[in-house]
């Protein structure tokens, strides 16, 4: 019987994109196989692309309890011989443990690992999240280290991409630079004032374009840094889609931002990033000893035993824009400074 393999991860988008290269890995393993994908939107366009998943099932954040029963039924339809369960959360462990396939892996987590008949050991050694999901594959004779993130689009998105730079005036002869100073979590928030200072040194000594980028909801982020900046920033434009989102990202010359989806579509789209992070750690983040892919973070004593609310977000607030200017200089210092 071929192989039919239900992979699961409803949220967040960046923990799904970190799942791709466990999916590319696993299709090699399975060629002859089916892997079918369950999320949530908006992760689902991730898979749009995607040649090594045959179906993608989504789901709704906050499913009703009709909603719940007919997903465990089209799932036990399926008749899967494997999932894997990269979420891990007692919700998806018990939706592994329903749906009937003979194999259930995931991680060995307290109160879930019972519902796995193959539970993993969490890897204390490695850190980057897209390497720890990969470890659940060894229990299918998967030992890859290759950590590149896949995000497939097609040359739609590249089209529209060029048409969005093209009518907000963007010039060949300039850096253009995207920055993303957005998140839902304020832990992940580094402060706008600090974001307007790196974009005007990089107006200033590189005469680079700033090309903000924002998903729904988000704009009042870049507003605020816009408000704080001395030099102009390109003008606002009409929202892509996240595909188009990847090829906007396609096209510039750095990515800056807090940690976020748009840093992890900008490393999926072999972009040069610098990243700034808060709470999480970016070891955990940030593709290992991969000079394309830098980031920066400030340690005020409690990163590894974080008491987040009950702090004022020191991590933040200490972290000042002269550390992520030196890292914007790596990346952009050799043949991109303006004459005089």
């Amino acid at each position: 019987m071929p192989e039919k393999v239900l992979l699961i991860q409803p949220k967040q988008i960046g923990d799904v994109l970190m799942t791709t290269p466990a999916v590319r890995e696993l299709y090699r393993r399975v060629p002859n196989g089916e892997i079918h994908f369950l999320t949530q939107s908006p992760s689902d366009q991730i898979f749009a692309y995607n040649p090594y998943v045959s179906k993608v099932i989504k789901i709704s954040g906050k499913p009703g309890f009709r909603e719940v029963i007919s997903i465990l039924r089209q799932l036990r339809r399926e008749q899967y011989t494997t999932t894997v369960d990269f979420q891990g959360m007692p919700n998806t462990a018990l939706i592994s443990r329903l749906i009937g396939a003979r194999k259930r892996i995931g991680f060995n987590l307290k109160g879930r690992s019972l519902f796995y008949t193959h539970p993993v050991d969490t890897p204390g050694h490695i850190h980057y999240s897209a390497l720890q999901k990969m470890t659940l594959l060894s229990s299918l004779g998967v030992n890859s280290r290759d950590a590149k993130l896949d995000f497939f689009i097609t040359e739609r998105e590249r089209v529209k991409a060029k048409q969005i730079l093209s009518s907000i005036g963007v010039s060949d002869n300039r850096p253009l630079v995207s920055v993303s100073p957005v998140s839902r979590r304020d832990y992940k928030v580094w402060p706008a004032e600090y974001f307007a200072r790196v974009c005007d040194y990089l107006a200033d000594k590189y005469a680079a374009q700033i090309l903000f980028l924002w998903g729904p909801g988000e704009f009042h982020f870049v507003k605020k840094v816009k408000d704080n900046m001395k030099r102009s920033a390109l003008p606002r434009y009409d929202m892509p889609s996240i595909s188009e989102t990847v090829a906007l990202l396609e096209t510039v010359d750095l990515h800056l931002g807090n940690d976020n989806g748009p840093m992890h579509f900008a490393i999926a789209a072999g972009t040069k990033t610098v990243a700034v992070f808060g709470r999480p750690l970016m070891k955990n983040w940030t593709p290992p000893n991969n000079p394309r892919h830098l980031a920066v973070e400030y340690d005020p004593g409690c990163k590894n035993s974080c008491v987040y609310p009950e702090c004022g977000l020191e991590c933040l607030k200490e972290l000042k824009p002269e550390t992520v200017i030196e890292k914007v200089d790596q990346h952009l210092a050799q043949g991109n400074e303006t004459p005089g």
